[in-house]
């Protein structure tokens, strides 16, 4: 009997260390597998699971591919914040096995007004073997509604705004690393978040509010001062109702392919793309008299036309002239930001954009039947104002104050593209040369910060540009082996099935064709400096950092 019981007993020890060495067998997806107490500053409400296998994963291109056959345990988790009376969805999808997992974890950012994407980047990847997290932020997920912001007597919800812009971000990163450590009985060993846009966004917010959550950050075509951006989106129908020139999609792009023909060559190559938007000195008054044909009607070029084409590119101003935000770049689609169309008559009309009409109307206004292109000059500056003064506090992720960030070792890397006309990479570029002047330079800087520009690439990796082709593998590189990447490789699918690969350059270098070769091949084109470019003496980051902050200014602006 003492024989048998001890036979027993080692015979289900070895099952259960051979059980735990094998990395193939599937793991168990249960409501039981998971405990989870209360997340700080939060409390969780429900934790529920599902096994899913061989699905498929919509894409959103360009930038996130479709998913096929992934297998995963998907968990939910429903979190609420005292005093808010939210309900929050925190979505976690596990590989299956300790084979497929990758041992890293990643948290996946939203897009417009949604805070998460869930299926369109946790399919992606979970296929890469990441256990990754999404959120709802607890209010629909829908790129173009913001309703949500409005409590019923018409007041602001901050705490769902609170959600939206990190909070919910913050707590995603938390809960999906623990269900990941429970699933696995491990931990990631290391933690990253990549987002685009308002995700690109979260990303910088994470870097400046919550240093430490994650060990990477891939942040492209980041909003960084989200209700600039939107109010700056309304400035051509602004420009345009206040002196009476309205100026059509067809026509601004018919601007557009002029400026393409001057500007095109200054990179040494005819690509399509304007390799240096600042290196093109063209002047849209010079198109006067010319003619072009739109909806089947010849319309000459005539002086106050050029004069609003001019004036929508360089973007909004006070009366003084100051600039209030960065104007389109040269290469950059002016059509995209107008909405003017002409019938068969020949009448102009003017339509208000949905994305930007939800900001103004529900956050400024709080009125949703408010027609946006009635907005009269002095109206827009008053509601510019008022934006800043009510939602730059929360809502803009634009403090230069990296420090915890880069003492707990963090890596942010961040590309944007030149020819974005939802958010200027000027911007972006702003931004860094605010960090840099903190830290002492572009060398210190580098430690952490590293930024690439993407000529001809418009948001998100539009565009006829080459955007990046595998960043998040760059900067895992960066992270977990300390090489930084110098160039981020990028490429382009042509209509003809082409492939036009890029090394994208560091900020603040710029791409130059060598003059030599096949100008589709990254090996044929150089980086080089940009002329002018001042940059701040190096003092070594820590050393002067805590000094400088103390003097540096969070002003309006860009």
């Amino acid at each position: 009997m003492v024989f048998a019981l001890l036979y027993t007993c080692i015979l289900s020890l070895i099952l259960a260390v051979t059980a735990s060495e094998d990395t193939s067998a599937q793991l168990v997806c249960s409501d039981s597998s998971f405990r989870l107490s209360n997340v700080p500053g939060a409390t969780v409400l429900s934790i529920t699971t599902e096994e899913k296998k061989n699905v498929n994963t919509s894409a959103l291109p360009p930038l996130i591919p479709g998913a096929n056959d992934v297998s995963f345990c998907g968990v939910k988790v429903y979190v609420t914040h005292p005093g808010t009376n939210d309900k929050v969805l925190i979505e976690t999808w596990l590989p299956l096995t300790q084979e497929a997992w990758n041992g890293r974890f990643q948290g996946v950012g939203g897009g417009g007004f949604a805070t998460g994407l869930f299926e369109f980047g946790l399919g992606p990847a979970v296929q890469a073997g990441y256990a990754a997290s999404s959120t709802d932020g607890g209010h629909p997920v829908d790129f173009i509604d913001a309703t949500w912001l409005l409590n019923e007597d018409k007041s602001i919800n901050y705490g769902l705004l609170n959600n939206f812009i990190a909070k919910s971000v913050a707590d995603m990163i938390l809960v999906g690393k623990i269900l990941a450590e429970q699933f696995y009985g491990k931990k990631p060993h290391h933690s990253y978040f990549s987002g685009c846009s308002q995700g690109g966004r979260q990303g910088y917010a994470l870097a400046q509010r919550y240093p430490g959550l994650v060990d990477g950050i891939l942040a492209s075509a980041p909003a960084l001062k989200f209700p600039g951006v939107v109010m700056a989106a309304l400035w051509p129908h602004v420009a345009m109702r206040e002196s009476g020139v309205l100026v059509s999609n067809c026509e601004f792009e018919w601007f557009d392919k002029k400026v393409m023909e001057a500007c095109d060559i200054l990179d040494g190559v005819i690509d399509g793309v304007i390799g240096d938007p600042d290196a093109c000195d063209f002047d849209l008054l010079a198109l006067v008299g010319e003619s072009l044909e739109c909806s089947g009607h010849a319309i000459e070029v005539t002086l106050p036309m050029a004069e609003m084409v001019q004036k929508v590119r360089s973007g909004p101003k006070t009366p003084f002239g100051t600039v209030i935000w960065p104007g389109l770049a040269y290469g950059t689609s002016m059509k995209s930001l107008v909405n003017v169309s002409i019938d068969a008559t020949g009448m102009r009309i003017m339509q208000p954009q949905t994305f930007l009409d939800n900001w103004v109307k529900v956050s400024l206004l709080k009125d949703l039947s408010f027609n946006t292109s009635a907005l009269t000059y002095t109206e827009y500056l008053a509601l510019w104002a008022q934006t800043e003064e009510e939602y730059s506090w929360i809502a803009n992720c634009d403090s230069p104050d990296l420090s915890g960030f880069y003492e707990k070792g963090g890596k942010l890397l961040s590309w944007h593209g030149t020819s974005d006309s939802s958010i200027p990479y000027q911007t972006t570029t702003a931004y860094y040369d605010r960090v840099k002047t903190l830290t002492g330079g572009v060398v210190a800087v580098d430690e952490f910060y590293r930024l690439f520009l993407a000529p001809g690439v418009e948001h998100c990796g539009l565009g006829a540009g080459a955007a990046p082709a595998n960043a998040l593998e760059q900067l895992v590189k960066w992270v977990e082996e300390s090489e930084g990447p110098e160039t981020l490789e990028a490429d382009k699918i042509e209509e003809k099935g082409q492939i036009v690969k890029k090394n994208l350059c560091r900020y603040p270098k710029r791409l130059k064709y060598l003059g030599l070769g096949d100008a589709k091949q990254a090996s044929n084109w150089g980086c080089e400096e940009i002329d002018g470019y001042e940059d701040t003496n190096n003092e070594g980051y820590l050393g002067s950092f805590k000094d400088k902050l103390k003097h540096a200014t969070f002003g309006m602006g860009f």
